[in-house]
């Protein structure tokens, strides 16, 4: 009996030694700070990383969930997570499914490949996170359901059988009560919305690309953030920012965001904000300001969009200057202005507008007369698409020449008092060239 008692104590014990341990029971076992090497191969999910760790993944490791909840929770702070590929979350909105969910401070997510996940990466109520170069692909499909499509989770009733309908898929980078975190260089496609902030201040989003989604950059209630060189290009919109204050957006491109009524870059009640050196081009509408105050609109590129600028008329003390509005088919759409305390010119340096025909006979580039960009259709030109066949007719023309020369009784139109020509940028740079070289002597 002994022997056979020895025997299977040398079995169990191989046995044991042949176990190979699961992801998770590698970081329940590993002390805080350590970095743990994913393997190539799939490892199951879910995970939850509840002390500071670095999983550090190897060419083609994979975390692959069962198609319910998160797939990798991070409930600690300091937690590292990079080279790895997340799939196969749940798809319950309400639940905040996500393929990597934060929780914990300080986080970094680096160069991971996100797909088949309901959210890309939620981050709530963090701070000091760091989300970079990431590859994000949202949920497109679903498998079959034999359940009438009203009982579906979010299919879509052309074919019910794969498609998961855009309002029902998550977010590529959701953000909710956070503080302080930086979003740089992550590619975003096939989700709801691109990147989402809600209730989050004093962050950084820059050098991303998000394409192919319902809103690019969907913003709210979220202040003192800077949004810097992304770009936001063939989605139903390209960002719609609103409800918040003391933004800088700068050297962003929105492009091709086309659609009945899609905009490349929506302003709503925004206040104190600075917009600078945007590219906004081949949009539906190209900018969108509405009931925002006190913001600088500067050397921004509004061009080959269908309407240029939509400018509401509850608008107050917002600055324009050095923007260039060129080529698109109707420059503005102002909804009946009110002569408010909206600026077109700063310092004496208005907009050019390729509509113009100033006269500068100092030559220093900026037009001796005022310009007005006269909207004489609104709204109904997308309403009633026919009336906008009548914007180049000879009658129309006739009414803008005449508004050049003096302000049409009840027209709708805004006014820039310093009207820039085509040669401004070059004669100041000639200037500036000419000042350089004297101070050198």
């Amino acid at each position: 009996m002994r022997a056979q008692s020895r025997i299977f104590v040398i079995v169990f014990c191989i046995a044991i030694g042949a176990h190979a341990a699961t992801l998770q029971e590698r970081i329940d076992s590993a002390a805080p700070g350590e970095t743990i090497r994913v393997e190539g191969g799939v490892h199951a999910g879910a995970i939850v990383i509840n002390k500071p760790l670095t999983l550090l993944g190897d060419a083609g490791a994979e975390i692959r969930g069962g198609g319910v909840g998160k797939v990798v929770t991070i409930a600690a702070d300091d937690v590292t997570v990079s080279g790895l590929r997340v799939t196969g979350s749940g798809l319950n909105l309400s639940e905040d499914d996500a393929a990597v969910f934060v929780t914990g401070n300080r986080a970094t997510i680096e160069n991971n490949t996100i797909a088949n996940s309901l959210h890309g990466i939620y981050l709530k109520k963090i701070s000091g996170a760091r989300i970079l170069a990431n590859r994000i692909e949202g949920k497109t499909t679903i498998a079959a359901s034999t359940d009438p499509v009203e009982k579906g989770i979010g299919q879509s009733a052309e074919n019910c059988d794969t498609t998961l309908v855009a309002n029902r898929r998550g977010n590529g980078i959701h953000q909710w009560s956070c503080e302080n975190n930086l979003i740089r260089g992550n590619d975003i496609s096939e989700t709801r919305d691109g990147i989402y902030f809600s209730f989050t201040n004093n962050s950084r989003v820059e050098n991303n690309s998000v394409h192919q989604t319902r809103y690019g950059l969907h913003y709210m209630y979220s202040d003192g953030n800077v949004f810097e060189n992304n770009t936001f290009r063939e989605n139903a919109a390209g960002a719609a920012i609103m409800f918040s204050k003391e933004l800088i957006v700068r050297g962003n491109h929105f492009v091709s965001n086309r659609g009945h009524r899609a905009y490349g870059l929506i302003v709503q009640s925004t206040d104190r904000s600075r917009f600078e050196a945007n590219e906004l081009e081949h949009n539906a509408v190209g900018l969108s300001f509405n009931q925002c105050n006190g913001n600088q609109v500067i050397g921004n590129r509004v061009r080959n969009n269908y309407i240029g600028l939509k400018f509401g008329s509850n608008s107050d003390d917002n600055h324009f200057t050095e923007n260039v509005f060129a080529r698109n088919l109707h420059p503005v759409e102002t909804g009946g202005l009110d002569g408010s305390g909206d600026k077109w010119a700063v310092k004496g340096i208005g907009n050019f507008w390729d509509g113009a025909a100033p006269l500068d006979l100092n030559q220093d580039g900026i037009g001796d007369l005022p310009h007005r960009e006269l909207d004489l259709f609104g709204i109904l030109r997308r309403d009633f698409p026919a009336i906008a066949f009548l914007s180049d007719s000879p009658a129309v023309k006739l009414l803008h020449f005449a508004n050049e020369r003096a302000t049409i009784p009840g027209a709708s139109s805004i006014e820039d008092p310093s009207p820039l020509t085509s040669q401004f940028w070059r004669l100041r740079g000639q200037r500036l060239m000419r000042n350089a070289a004297s101070n050198e002597q």
